[in-house]
């Protein structure tokens, strides 16, 4: 279907991006550079050539895969009117991020809300109409040449001074902190209450694949099952930001965290499902 050849290509392209992270921050994917108030480290003026060289080599060469991709007849006749989710259906099950926008819902919290640079550096929203996994292919492909001009900008406009503020007062207990960005895959939101001791005394994530998941029922529906898959890669899920489940006693207080095999005897239980052999 050439996702393989596309895959490696993609893969090719990316390796010199990780070797820029190396040479910033010490690692190649965990990069443990954002922090209370800041970053942990600054991007070295010795590296803005370099950084720029790369990016350049990596906007031509991501723009030729686009080309090919486009004018690939074999894998958009596979992933046209494949994986259908209509605009109506984004907005009742409030998908976000790429899935939203390749079915014609221009939403991105860069632009909707704008935060941190966003005001200054902007952001154009890449909208398909297509509602299939063909355009979530192309919004993701377009999203990466904005990404690398978001990046090019971010580096000039760059003003010196402090990466991390500075804190010296002690966070009472008690404060409510709200943060959302956008992220690749869509909405992040962090929901905070600060305790004792500098603690937080609560902390809780929604990341974008909790919501794009409520997705699949509608997407599948009257799909073959070699179909699946695809579809299902198209929205570029991350299971492990979804593999949890906590209950709180009203009652009593108690929180408790169920495990997966927990959750699995619950759904034999309730279904009638026997247990493996």
């Amino acid at each position: 279907m050439g996702f393989d050849t596309v895959l490696m290509q993609a893969w090719r392209i990316r390796e010199p991006v990780m070797w820029l992270c190396e040479k910033i921050t010490g690692n190649r994917k965990l990069l443990g550079m954002n922090l209370i108030g800041g970053v942990r480290r600054d991007i070295p003026h010795a590296l803005h050539a370099e950084l720029l060289e790369i990016l350049a080599r990596v906007e031509k060469e991501s723009v030729r895969v686009l080309q090919a991709i486009a004018d690939d007849t074999t894998l958009k006749a596979r992933c046209e009117r494949v994986g259908v989710i209509k605009a109506r259906d984004v907005i009742a099950f409030s998908l976000l991020g790429p899935t939203a926008r390749a079915s014609g819902v221009g939403i991105d919290i860069r632009v909707d809300h704008p935060y941190a640079a966003y005001p200054e550096l902007g952001c154009e929203v890449m909208i398909e109409e297509g509602c299939d996994i063909w355009s979530r292919v192309l919004v993701r492909l377009r999203e990466t040449l904005e990404a690398i001009r978001i990046v090019r900008d971010a580096l000039r406009m760059m003003p010196e001074g402090p990466i991390i503020a500075d804190m010296r007062e002690p966070i009472p207990p008690g404060r409510i902190g709200l943060s959302s960005v956008e992220a690749p895959r869509g909405e992040t939101h962090h929901f905070v209450i600060t305790g004792e001791d500098q603690r937080p005394y609560r902390w809780k994530a929604r990341a974008p694949t909790f919501q794009n998941l409520q997705g699949i029922p509608v997407m599948v529906t009257g799909e073959f099952i070699a179909d699946v898959p695809i579809g299902l890669g198209s929205m570029d899920p991350c299971f492990s930001c979804t593999e949890r489940l906590e209950t709180v006693d009203i009652r009593s207080g108690e929180v408790r965290t169920w495990s997966r095999e927990e959750l699995r005897t619950l759904y034999r239980l309730r279904h009638g499902v026997k247990e493996p052999l």
